[in-house]
């Protein structure tokens, strides 16, 4: 619902002076002020028009000398003027509809007193005129123009005039919207209804069928025919309903005629016709209750009233005298909740239904009311105090010149664009062109040879836009992100994208993405901004502990260009403090200015913070899945950091997975500033992994562990913490070097500092009720950690003769020769792999010559052994820098679940 509020607008620059011409006046004899303004309009260079002036109050026969001068402006020539001045009710609605059908009249409304002072005022506007114009001129020498300003869609009290002792009367025959809206209105309250109509339910099956639906629905009603129009009938109407049913204490007024016709068609009988019901019917009624025993006056109007349309001239008069009339009947009952709802079209129901006009004004943009959106609103605008009298409803009313909307001008904002479609505070879409000129981040961006626009940018036009809107203020929280559809653009052409942004709440925006490759028609983005100056909430994933040295892992140089495809505004990953199969912390560096994002003569303002550093967050958790890229499909909530000079330059963030559901990925992630303060949140981010690898390598050593967790979970069906910590140029001979390497390995593993001890036999152990296991060899410490028996070992592929491989493997030899012949690989690395298994045998505190049998490969590259009740998986692979291939080993219990899946 829109507000009619008189807005205090600057006159506009009068045009260069014409032509004088003639002037024929209609007005009341002997209005000397009239005249005055003809001769001053004669002389005004404005060329030739008719003008109107109609005294207040106006009476129906002037309204007939209005009809006559719009006629007559008809009639003459293309270059010429209307003019209607007015205080009060009057022919606006009829004016407005002569534009409409003959855009080529200048036409100019003046409400203001005609006297000798404004006469000036009138000639000035007349001047200024090259469409239409409506102003308001009052005492106090203010130029006011009339201004639909959206009502917020969630009142500030709520308090219902009616309750169940009172009864609504009903005037509009019991069908149509009136019907509809009377019903909700008593099933809200508990009301009774009087619905009062001049058709027999026993002829009407519309009829019966309303007043049986609301019998049905548990509301007490009755019914009682007479004509509004006949004031004897109406009385004894009134009568007959409150002996039944009590005072009356509401009204809801949807009594109206409506026959379409030209302007130059119409005659004064017309209009008396379509007054008759909407304003004398009114009238009639309000006397047969008396007005001062009312609680609630709904009067149903039309948004034709307020804009004019072709074929509507004395329906428009007919809308603005409703209008007028229940403002006066407001004036004189202040404890009257009285509400003039001037709709536009319905959907299914109503008048325009009835017309068959509802497709028509569809294509010509104006969208309808269905009725679910019409009772909702009646029911908040009657239970709203502070409401105004008059409000407008309406949908999209495209190429309408006679109203004027609030339109602030635009934020000069990158992703504000061109403006579709805008409906301050209600609705904005907006049109943008990417490039890679226009839009430089692309070329940063380029997945596959497509330059694909990024998650983050998406959010921040969302941002953008949300903002736009309604001139929300303050950074929103992000409520269910999706990004369903890529946004590409060709690397040497360009795209267009439109954002559409809709007020679905006080604080709630609801936007959506659209791109010129789908035709417009999908969304690729959409989101739910929330404007509730919530805080961050604080809270895990938490930061590691201290203790545990920096993972020895350099992003620019170990994962961009490589595993991660982002170019140089999107690589801020700095350094990692855990990089694990489920859990990240990193520093991520952050660009406080926002240049650089967009071409240099467009907008450069961000509303969220630093893109690149908020992409870092989502591509941060390629570490825990380096076999794979991961690209995002979607957000359950984030609270964003704003952009502002308050950001710092590096900001620490922590991940860990929720959840898994095959390639999809979940995770929670909390944003920290040098302090520890949360400065943003993501809760639910969703990322799906596509163009996996086979693990084959060479890898980043700290980047194995992550893939060697989570594919002995699918292998074994156990979860076993697995890290492998590079020695750098660190010794590892010794004894003391190595446990040095374990307890190091171990603390990766499980993400805080802990302390290893060794048994006699040199097996770690750790506090906490887990296992662990360590391994050493190629440079790298192998760490496996678990809740039941773990072991592991490293082994580089070395050549050696069969009988050298006989005497070590001795029994097992055999079950290494079944290894080569079903994998294909050389019979080195399958004795390696059962050489390990037997390591793990060693570790675990078994014999080495227990049987192993092969069981049926799931992975390449991966085969498992059986042991009795455990199984030893193993794994070839190489590492980078590395001369030779290794085999990773790792024995633990079996599981129903791994049994299962082998």
């Amino acid at each position: 619902p829109f507000s009619v509020d008189l807005d205090a607008v600057p006159p506009p620059r009068a045009a260069a002076p014409g032509d004088d011409g003639r002037w024929e006046l209609f007005a009341p004899a002997g209005d000397r002020h009239a005249g005055a303004l003809r001769e001053a309009l004669q002389g005004a260079g404005v060329g030739s028009g008719v003008l109107v002036c109609l005294p207040s109050p106006c009476s129906r026969e002037q309204i007939d000398q209005a009809l006559a001068g719009a006629k007559s402006a008809l009639a003459g020539g293309r270059d010429r003027r209307f003019v209607l001045v007015q205080d009060g009710a009057g022919a606006a609605g009829l004016a407005k509809t002569l534009h409409q059908e003959a855009p080529h009249l200048r036409t100019t409304v003046v409400h203001t007193v005609l006297t000798q002072d404004t006469v000036a005022r009138v000639v000035a506007e007349v001047a200024a005129t090259s469409g239409f114009t409506e102003v308001h001129h009052g005492s106090d020498g203010v130029r006011r123009v009339p201004t639909l300003r959206a009502l917020p869609i969630r009142q500030k009290r709520t308090d219902s005039p009616l309750e169940d002792s009172d009864v609504l009367l009903v005037t509009g025959g019991g069908k149509g919207i009136s019907a509809e809206c009377a019903l909700a209105v008593a099933r809200r309250t508990g009301a009774r209804l009087a619905v009062l109509g001049r058709s027999d339910p026993a002829a009407d099956r519309e009829l019966a069928d309303n007043l049986a639906r609301m019998d049905h629905s548990g509301v007490t009603v009755r019914y009682a025919r007479a004509d509004v129009t006949d004031p004897v009938r109406v009385r004894a109407a009134v009568a007959e309903l409150q002996e039944a049913l009590g005072p009356i204490t509401g009204l809801l007024h949807g009594a109206g005629r409506n026959e379409p016709g030209p302007l130059h068609s119409l005659e004064p009988a017309d209009f008396r016709r379509t007054f008759a019901p909407k304003v004398d019917g009114l009238r009639t009624v309000l006397d047969a209750i008396g007005p001062g025993n009312l609680k609630l006056l709904v009067t149903f109007g039309s948004i034709i009233g307020r804009a004019g349309l072709r074929g509507e001239a004395h329906y428009a008069t007919a809308n603005e005298w409703l209008a007028d009339l229940t403002e006066e009947v407001a004036r004189a009952h202040p404890g009257l909740r009285a509400r003039c709802m001037e709709w536009s079209v319905w959907s299914g129901v109503g008048m325009g239904e009835k017309l068959s006009v509802v497709e028509s004004l569809s294509r010509e943009g104006i969208t309808p009311v269905s009725p679910d959106q019409g009772v909702e609103i009646l029911l908040r605008l009657i239970s709203d105090p502070d409401a105004p009298v008059v409000t407008v409803i309406s949908g999209r009313t495209e190429g309408i010149g006679t109203v004027r909307r609030d339109l602030p001008a635009l934020p000069l904002l990158r992703f504000t664009g061109t403006p579709l479609i805008r409906y301050h505070g209600v609705e904005l879409v907006t049109e943008v062109e990417l490039n890679a000129g226009t839009d430089p981040y692309l070329a940063d961006h380029l997945l596959d040879g497509n330059l694909l626009m990024p998650a983050v940018l998406g959010m921040e036009a969302m941002a953008q836009v949300a903002a736009a809107v309604g001139g929300a203020e303050g950074t929103p929280v992000i409520e269910g992100a999706r990004f369903l559809r890529p946004i590409v653009v060709p690397p040497n052409g360009s795209t267009t994208i439109r954002i559409a942004a809709t007020v679905t709440d006080t604080d709630t925006v609801d936007v959506a993405i659209h791109a010129e490759e789908t035709g417009f028609v999908a969304e690729h983005f959409r989101a739910r901004l929330v404007y509730s100056g919530a805080p961050v909430p604080d809270g895990p994933p938490l930061q590691t502990a201290a203790g545990t040295p920096a993972v020895p892992l350099d992003p620019q140089s170990e994962l961009y260009g490589d595993l991660l495809f982002q170019g140089p505004r999107f690589q801020r990953l700095r350094r990692f403090h855990r990089a694990s199969a489920r859990h990240v912390d990193a520093d991520v560096a952050v660009r406080t200015r926002p240049e650089g994002w967009f071409a240099g003569f467009l907008p450069s303002e961000l509303l969220l913070a630093d893109p690149g550093m908020r992409d870092a967050l989502m591509h941060g958790n390629q570490v825990c899945v380096p076999d794979a890229t991961l690209l995002p499909s979607g957000v359950e909530r984030i609270h964003p950091l704003g952009a502002g000079s308050h950001v710092p330059e590096e900001l620490r963030y922590c991940a860990v997975e929720r959840s898994r559901d095959g390639d999809t990925y979940v995770y929670d992630i909390a944003v920290r500033d040098a302090e520890g303060t949360v400065v943003e949140r993501w809760e639910g981010l969703t990322l799906h992994a596509v163009r996996k690898t086979d693990g084959a390598g060479p890898w980043v050593a700290p980047l194995l562990g992550p893939y060697l967790e989570r594919t002995l979970e699918d292998v074994l069906g156990s979860r076993i913490a697995v890290a492998v910590e590079p020695h750098g140029d660190a010794p590892a001979g010794s004894r003391t070097e190595r446990r040095e390497f374990t307890s190091t390995a171990a603390s990766r593993t499980i993400g805080t500092a802990v302390t290893v001890r060794h048994r006699p036999d040199g097996r770690p152990e750790i506090d906490g009720g887990r296992h662990v296991s360590a391994s050493h060899g190629l440079g790298v410490t192998l760490s496996a950690v678990a809740e039941s028996e773990v072991a592991c070992d490293i082994e580089a592929v070395v050549m050696r003769p069969a009988a050298e491989w006989g005497g070590l493997l001795g029994e097992h030899t055999a079950v290494a020769d079944l290894v080569a012949g079903e994998t294909g690989e050389a019979p080195d690395t399958a004795a390696t792999r059962v050489w390990s298994a037997i390591e793990c045998l060693r570790k675990a505190g078994l014999l080495t010559n227990a049987p192993l049998t092969v069981l049926p490969r799931r992975r390449d590259a991966w085969v498992v052994f059986a042991a009795g009740e455990l199984r030893i998986a193993t794994f070839v692979t190489g590492l980078l820098n590395a001369l030779e291939p290794a085999v990773f080993a790792f024995l633990t219990h079996a599981t129903p679940h791994s049994e299962g899946r082998n």
